[in-house]
This record gives structure tokens, C-alpha cells and sequence, in this order.
């Protein structure tokens, strides 16, 4: 009998080492210092780590496109892609082969895919801590913030429907391009001081309408500017009148664009532009691209699809600035396929009367696979780069919303010309919170409300007034 009883206590000792084993064989992941959940556990064979793809590919930030047809999982992120087949142990990074311990494998049907090399092929660090039997994952975002100190953060500030880039570089070097409308200036000016700026280094106007050089008065009068670029292209509003008495009360060094480089450290910006001669004003932006190492951003202020289409050289870069704001008169395909962004930026404001960014821009930006931020959606947006690599931090992420697809229509007779309503007159149509005037029959200014419209007689009228033909319907 007490060998019986013996050989039972045996058994539950056996069978509770078993379910010990069995506990600690389900690891908990932690991502950035944050415990991941998964709907399925992880699994531990052959001393690699199984978790379920959408739950880990999706947290480390990379877009998920599951095949049925042939059991593959695909995953995208920055210029990386991943593709994992069930059951194979070949997987393919950016279509190179690469052996695996353990294939992908179905368990409790959710595909169960290796965690370290989807992590690491993803840039990010793996530890395992085996007194714990915890894995920490470190993304390559995380990794980028807390390494080097010569780096350089892009900040793109939310300055609505507006533009205005602060460009952070080792040692206090600092380059503001562009500063908002004039009611921007004091957030411009307190962004800049909560970011430790003493002085500017170098300030760059793309070009004179009142949504890029408005806020700039105000930090010409927050800090010493060392150099101002502009495109040289002067106008005749108040506010393009005040910036150059500020520049040239600041006794600063001005100069015009000229495809200048200029060079801090181990970073070079090329000024891509020069004395050209435009119609519209907007091609008078002065385009720059900034070059950090094996990471490169180009600035498009609101230059057109001509104006693009001028830039001479290699105009490739990692992340892009869309031209003005995301209209359908910039950004064309020829252009994107040229720079071939993984980031695209777009600086716009929530809710605003022209529409941007235009569907016809987010559907050629999707064609290019950019991932696309957005000022109104995004808040603040900061790049920050080592050279090497990029990180993208935003102060929000509010879902995108909902709009119709573009697709090309065919070329048919344009509408006739609408007759004005009975309480306005005049040929062209402008609005009280724009400097574009249109042809009445415009997609634009069928956008703007009748207590906002200003009409004019002729195109002196509208110029005298300070208003710029419209660069989609060209009047």
C-alpha cells in the first residue's frame, strides 16, 4: 500500500513539473517596456519563440496583407518588407532569402510566426531573460531616441493650414523654413524655446504668401537669425512688406536662392533652386533637400508640378515634404516616382475649404507605399535620424477620414460657367480667408461660403487686392 501510495505522489509530482514546464513554456513579451497581449499564447519550440503575426507585426509598427490562396503573410514598414510562408523555412527580406530556425506554423488557427527574427527584421533588439522567462524588445525607434546624441530631429509643426519646419542639428545649430500665418508666430516662437533654441542659424521663406512667411516677424524679433534665404520674389501685402523690414532691421546676412549648399558637421542642405521665372507665385518656393548620411528629406514648400518637374539632379529622399499642403497642382506621379519618399508629410489644416490633401494626392502617395502623416491627423511630427535610420514621433493619431477614391475620369467639355449669385458680381471669385482668386465654375471656389466670397472685375483688381491666381483652374 505505500508503495502505491508512493508511486501516486510520484505521478502528481510528475504531472505538476509537467504543468510548471508548461506555465513557463508561455513567455511574457514586453515592447518598449510595455507587456504585449495576445489572444493566443506564445509558444516555445525548438528554443524559438512563436507569437501570433498581426499582434507583433502591428506593434512594431508594419502594415499586415495575409494570402490565403498561398498561406503568406506579407508585412511592410519603411522600406522593409517581410514575407513568411506557413510551414517553410525560407523567409524573404526585401526579397533576399533568409533561413529560419522554425517556419511559421498554425496553432489554434492563428499563424504563429518566429518572434526574434521578425523583430530584428524589423530593426529592433531582442533579449531573452531567462530568470524571468520574459523577452524585451527594444523597437528601432527606441533604440534611435536613446542613442546618439549627433542627431538630427525634423520637426514639422502643426501650424494648421500653413507651413512651418524647425530642422534641429548637433550643437545648437538650428534652420527654420517657413513660419505659419501671422496668427502662428507666438506658438512658433514658444515651440522653438521649449526645444532649448539660443539663435537661428539659418531661416529660409520659401516663398512670400502669408501662410509660410506670416509667423516669421515674430521670431525675427524672438531670436538672432543668423542668414535669411528667400527666392528673392517680392509682393506687395502688408505682411510680405513687414518680414523684409524685420530682415533687414535684424542686420542679418540675406541672400537669395542659388543652389547654395551649406554644411554643419557631417549634414549638408542643398538649395535646389535658383533665379528661375515663374507665373505663379507658389514656384518661387524655394526647394531644399537635406542630407544626413543614408537618410535624406526634401522640402517643397508650394512649388507646382512644373516647378518639380525643373528640379535638376538626384532629388531622391527617404522622408518628403508634399508640395502645397497636398494639392492636386503638386506631387505629380512622374515627380513622386523621381523622389521615391518611404515618409510623406503633409502639413494641413483640419476641416479647411480647398479640400486638402486632395484624393487625387493620397492615391498616388498609396501607389508609392509612402506611409503618410498628417498635420491635422498627426499634431506635431518629429523625424529624428542618426543617418542611418529614422524614427517618426506624432503628438496623436486621429483616424484618417472618410473620402471618396480617386480615380482618373475622361476628358469631356467643360461645364459652362455658372452665373454668379444674385448678391455678387464680377468675373473672378476670391475668399476672405484665402489669397487665391478663381473662375467661378472652380472645384475651390464652389468650396467657399457666400458670406466669405470677394469678387473682382479683372485680374488687376484681384492682384491690387493681394490675391494669386489659383494654380488649378489658372485664371
Amino acid at each position: 500500500m505505500l508503495k502505491k501510495c508512493r508511486l501516486i505522489t510520484g505521478l502528481v509530482i510528475f504531472s505538476l513539473l509537467i504543468f510548471a514546464s508548461q506555465t513557463l513554456a508561455a513567455p511574457t513579451v514586453a515592447l518598449d517596456g510595455q507587456q504585449l497581449s495576445f489572444d493566443v499564447p506564445p509558444v516555445i519550440e525548438n528554443n524559438r519563440t512563436l507569437v501570433p503575426l498581426r499582434v507583433i507585426f502591428e506593434s512594431l509598427g508594419a502594415t499586415v496583407e495575409w494570402n490565403d490562396l498561398t498561406q503568406t503573410v506579407t508585412a511592410a514598414k519603411t522600406g522593409t518588407e517581410i514575407k513568411l510562408t506557413l510551414g517553410q523555412a525560407i523567409a524573404y527580406k526585401n526579397c533576399s532569402p533568409v533561413p529560419l530556425d522554425i517556419p511559421a506554423k498554425s496553432i489554434d488557427n492563428r499563424t504563429m510566426v518566429p518572434l526574434r527574427f521578425v523583430s530584428e527584421a524589423l530593426g529592433a533588439n531582442v533579449r531573452w531573460e531567462d530568470s524571468t522567462q520574459s523577452i524585451y524588445i527594444i523597437s528601432a525607434e527606441s533604440q534611435l531616441l536613446l542613442s546618439s546624441t549627433q542627431q538630427v530631429r525634423v520637426h514639422f509643426i502643426d501650424v494648421g493650414q500653413a507651413d512651418s519646419i524647425y530642422i534641429q542639428l548637433p550643437n545648437h545649430n538650428d534652420i527654420l523654413i517657413d513660419g505659419g500665418n501671422v496668427t502662428d508666430g507666438s506658438n512658433i516662437v514658444n515651440y522653438l524655446n521649449a526645444q532649448g533654441v539660443d539663435d537661428i542659424e539659418l531661416m529660409i521663406a520659401t516663398h512670400p504668401h502669408e501662410d509660410h512667411i506670416g509667423g516669421l516677424p515674430d521670431v525675427l524679433d524672438a531670436f538672432l537669425v543668423e542668414k535669411v534665404i528667400d527666392s528673392g520674389k517680392t509682393y506687395t501685402t502688408n505682411i510680405y512688406k513687414t518680414y523684409l523690414t524685420k530682415v533687414l532691421a535684424e542686420s542679418t546676412f540675406y541672400e537669395q536662392d542659388n543652389y547654395q549648399a551649406l554644411t554643419w558637421g557631417n549634414t549638408i542642405l542643398q538649395i535646389l533652386t535658383g533665379n528661375e521665372t515663374w507665373d505663379d507665385l507658389n514656384d518661387y518656393s524655394v526647394v531644399c533637400k537635406l542630407d544626413c548620411g543614408n537618410i535624406e528629406f526634401l522640402f517643397d514648400g508650394d512649388a507646382e508640378a512644373t516647378a518639380e518637374d525643373d528640379l535638376q539632379g538626384d532629388i531622391s529622399a527617404e522622408i518628403l515634404k508634399i508640395g502645397h499642403h497636398g494639392s492636386t497642382s503638386s506631387s505629380s506621379a512622374s515627380f513622386l516616382s523621381r523622389v521615391m519618399p518611404q515618409v510623406a508629410i503633409i502639413s494641413v489644416g483640419a476641416g479647411n475649404t480647398y479640400g486638402h490633401p486632395a484624393a487625387e494626392t493620397v492615391t498616388k502617395l498609396q501607389a508609392t507605399r509612402a506611409k503618410t502623416y498628417r498635420t491635422d491627423l498627426n499634431g506635431n511630427i518629429v523625424v529624428t535620424t542618426n543617418g542611418n535610420t529614422f524614427a517618426v514621433v506624432t503628438d496623436k493619431n486621429l483616424p484618417v477620414p472618410a473620402s471618396p477614391i480617386y480615380t482618373p475620369s475622361p476628358i469631356v467639355s467643360p461645364a459652362p460657367v455658372p452665373i454668379p449669385p444674385a448678391q455678387s458680381t464680377g468675373i473672378y471669385v476670391g475668399s476672405k480667408n484665402s489669397d487665391k482668386y478663381h473662375y467661378p465654375s472652380c472645384s475651390y471656389a464652389k468650396t467657399i461660403y457666400l458670406s466669405n466670397q470677394v469678387w473682382f472685375n479683372n485680374k488687376a483688381e484681384a492682384l491690387e487686392a493681394g490675391y494669386e491666381p489659383c494654380g488649378a483652374c489658372r485664371p
